[in-house]
């Protein structure tokens, strides 16, 4: 097999190394001045081999070896921790930012990202000074979306609502057993798009818009919200680190919905097999528990 072992790649690539100077030194003479075109195509095709024969010998996977000459300019819902932010040294990091680097890496494209506010973003994408969403997290115009080349699932986003847990006196006195039913005042994000099919929200007496999940999870601890509708994974992130994780609970699943790259369906088309690159590569990282591990560190705060 191609794949077994550096030694086995090393001693092929010497063979043909080999091959190729007997050739050209055992070239007539005539052919000894400029060699003919013939020689020259095998010389061509068998330096070919042996860059394919190195790469073998290196462990490069095959499919992802060719470099492209793709350099794209990716967007992000504004900084969401953990998904997209800047670390206290400067440095872009998150859950998001992880997966997509290693991702984009691995498929031979480099990006810059920028971050912007979903209203600009929908500006931008539709303008075509764009390239495409980092991810679908903390971005979900559907009109949008349905414009763009969406890869496989990175990881599965559910949003939830929440609430601060009852005193057990409380629960034991079987207060608040429908907890959805004394929810009348209600946190969301601000931008973030909550047309869902299993949400009505007339059923609130009144929302409250915020900024971003820190200042949910503030507002349902101090009681200023009766619950919190957002992602889990940025609601609990932001109750661990403000040391509330046991303190707030989900009571009801809102939906499920599938996180991916977002890239200008221009763009793929232009770039033949960038489809299946990337998307073989994610699966590779799913099938090696990388984006799971990824998400885990944040999630326990071990990125910070």
């Amino acid at each position: 097999m191609l794949s077994e072992g550096k030694g086995g790649g090393q001693a092929f690539a010497a063979l043909l190394l080999f091959f190729i100077d007997t050739i050209t030194r055992t070239s007539g003479g005539r052919e000894a001045r400029g060699g003919s075109s013939l020689q020259r195509g095998i010389r061509m095709s068998l330096t070919k081999l042996v860059s394919l024969a190195l790469l073998i010998a290196t462990g490069l996977p095959i499919q992802f070896s060719r470099a492209e000459d793709l350099h794209l300019t990716l967007a992000a819902a504004e900084e969401v921790e953990p998904y997209v932010y800047h670390s206290e040294d400067g440095e872009t990091t998150g859950i998001d930012y992880e997966i997509v680097r290693e991702t984009l890496t691995r498929a031979g494209v480099r990006f810059d990202l920028k971050s912007f506010p979903r209203p600009r973003i929908t500006l931008m994408l539709g303008q075509g000074a764009l390239d495409g969403l980092l991810t679908t997290t903390g971005y979900n115009d559907k009109d949008a979306l349905n414009a763009l080349w969406l890869s496989s699932p990175l990881y599965t986003s559910t949003v939830s609502t929440f609430i601060r847990k009852k005193k057990a006196a409380e629960e034991e006195a079987g207060v608040g057993n429908d907890r959805l039913k004394n929810c009348r005042q209600v946190g969301v994000l601000r931008g973030f798009n909550y047309r869902f099919p299993s949400l009505d929200m007339t059923h609130f007496k009144s929302v409250v818009e915020v900024n971003g999940a820190e200042q949910l999870v503030k507002l349902t601890m101090y009681g200023r919200v009766d619950c919190a509708i957002t992602e889990d994974i940025t609601f609990m992130y932001q109750a661990r680190r403000l040391g509330y994780f046991n303190d707030v609970t989900i009571v009801d699943e809102v939906v499920n919905r599938p996180v991916v790259i977002a890239l200008s369906r221009q763009l793929v088309d232009a770039n033949k097999g960038l489809d299946t690159r990337i998307n073989q590569v994610i699966e590779d990282l799913k099938s090696r528990d990388v984006i799971d591990n990824i998400i885990i560190k944040y999630l326990s705060l071990g990125a910070h």
